[in-house]
């Protein structure tokens, strides 16, 4: 009987330890949705800017795929400009940490490349971080400090749902408030909406061939062979369980200067060989996304292509460059591409468009509607970069062995 009353007894604790840890985890994604739908309003206040007007939805407008229609975004000051395009959102919760990868190349040589990381130069290393430049960045809301945001995030409509679970004392802290929402900013864009995975190419790579036209097919084949796009733009999964469209490695493309030079990564590496280097964007939802290039320089998909194919073989079209002598001419300039491949390929760039974001420009709705299926962020939290946002940075490996992080933020207009 004590055998059997001890086990009885083992078992009632498991099971209370089963209930406890499941509560625990509803609890957790309760905590987490919540937050998601505060960084909304966050992300939709324009009260957070100096002078008030602008919010970060000011830059990342949803018809266009969460970017910015025109080349470069005016900030909240009128006449202050940024200097590159805002890039979308979609997805943006997806992009890994900056740190340096390994490669070994044909020869037998080790190198360190920089991947991952946030803004277009990768200056921010997590998303955490990157959501909090634009509030202080004199080109975009122009706050003065974090008190000036903590105040305003106090005087908000949404104050008492910031507030929650604060003591008071916390509540007049200005780090642990600006804190809070910067939180919510990021699980607002960890958001299934943002990551909805349904475009026509997840069908055709799921095994759906009748997904894209005969065009199209083609312009897949020229992207994974003679163009060389899928060198860096990868059809396969890699840290998601979905093709994300991109390596987010660094290169020098070459494209055309538009105003001041900027350095990029090597601005805030200190490496030479890194000036003028962005990070490699995802191709979903481009078709949505003109202008191209960090700089908006370039207007159409077409342009961009041409470009690819002719950059070197047509130098007086192009202009100058803000760094010749780190320009990649390996890889592109020269492909050899005809009119007809020329096509196929933007032709299959349309392949790309999430349909729960054509289905909300046709209804004319604010936000898009989240497909059935696609999983929340709490049954995805492993998966994203930001589990750990604090980690700390590796230090870089040589040749790349320039500061870690910039002495002097690079200007955060835009990501």
């Amino acid at each position: 009987m004590a055998i059997s009353a001890a086990a009885s007894i083992g078992s009632l604790v498991a099971l209370m330890a089963s209930v406890t840890g499941a509560t625990a985890q509803e609890a957790d994604a309760t905590s987490q949705a919540a937050a998601a739908k505060l960084g909304q309003e966050i992300f939709l206040d324009a009260s957070l800017s100096n002078p008030p007007g602008m919010s970060c939805v000011s830059c990342h407008f949803p018809e266009a795929a969460f970017a910015d229609p025109r080349a470069v975004s005016p900030g909240a000051v009128l006449g202050r400009n940024g200097r590159r395009n805002a890039p979308s959102l979609m997805y943006a919760a997806l992009i890994p940490n900056r740190d340096q990868e390994d490669i070994l190349e044909e020869s037998g040589e080790q190198v360190w490349v920089w991947q991952g990381g946030m803004f277009q130069d990768g200056s921010a290393r997590t998303l955490h971080e990157q959501v909090q430049r634009p509030f202080f960045d004199h080109a975009e809301m122009n706050l003065l400090n974090e008190a000036d945001l903590a105040g305003r995030l106090r005087n908000s409509s949404y104050a008492p749902k910031l507030k929650k679970g604060l003591a008071e004392e916390e509540w007049t802290d200005d780090g642990k408030v600006t804190q809070r929402a910067y939180r919510a900013l990021v699980e607002f864009l960890k958001e299934p909406m943002f990551r909805p995975f349904d475009a026509r190419i997840d069908d055709y790579l799921a095994g759906n061939k009748d997904a894209l036209s005969a065009q199209e097919r083609r312009g897949l084949e020229i992207f994974k062979t003679k163009a060389k796009c899928a060198d860096c733009h990868l059809l396969h999964n890699s840290a998601w369980p979905q093709p994300l469209l991109s390596d987010y490695g660094y290169d020098n493309l070459g494209v055309p200067s538009r105003g001041e030079s900027d350095p990029g990564l090597g601005g805030h590496t200190g490496v030479t060989t890194e000036l003028g280097q962005f990070r490699s964007p995802s191709l979903r939802n481009v078709a949505l996304t003109a202008p191209y290039m960090h700089n908006g320089s370039l207007a159409t998909l077409r342009e961009v292509i041409e470009f690819y194919n002719k950059r070197d073989l047509e130098p007086e079209r192009w202009g100058k460059t803000d760094y010749p002598e780190t320009v990649n001419h390996s890889d592109l300039g020269n492909l050899g591409l005809d009119d007809q491949e020329l096509s196929d390929l933007v032709a299959l760039m349309d392949a790309f468009t999430d349909r729960s974001l054509l289905e909300m420009r046709k209804r004319g709705d604010r936000f898009p509607q989240i497909p059935l299926g696609v999983p929340d962020s709490w049954k995805m939290r492993a998966y994203f970069p930001d589990w750990n946002h604090a980690a700390t940075p590796l230090p870089a490996h040589p040749p790349q062995a320039g500061n870690n992080t910039a002495a002097t933020p690079e200007p955060s207009n835009n990501p």
